[in-house]
């Protein structure tokens, strides 16, 4: 299984239900607030551990395969029906 990537975070403030999380190289992620972790304050370091989901992926390839489908299947149904 392939190694999860972590990396530390530090909340900077809550704005309006938004969390503004700071890496240590300065860039900016903005996240909504119900996804911290319970009790999370200003001022806290937190984990953030990235890791590949291959079956969410897979889903969203098929969901996206299925849209893409019937886009065309309405394209062709016009192209073959012009005036209806």
């Amino acid at each position: 299984m392939p190694e999860d990537k972590k990396m530390l975070v530090s909340l900077d403030r809550i704005e309006e239900g938004i969390a503004v999380l700071v890496t240590p190289d300065g860039h900016m992620w903005l996240l909504p607030e119900e996804y911290l972790p319970g009790e999370s304050r200003e001022g806290d370091v937190l984990d953030v551990i990235l890791r590949r989901n291959p079956g969410e992926t897979e889903k969203l390839a098929g969901r996206v395969h299925d849209l893409q489908q019937r886009l065309l299947d309405r394209a062709r149904e016009r192209d073959e029906n012009p005036g209806q």
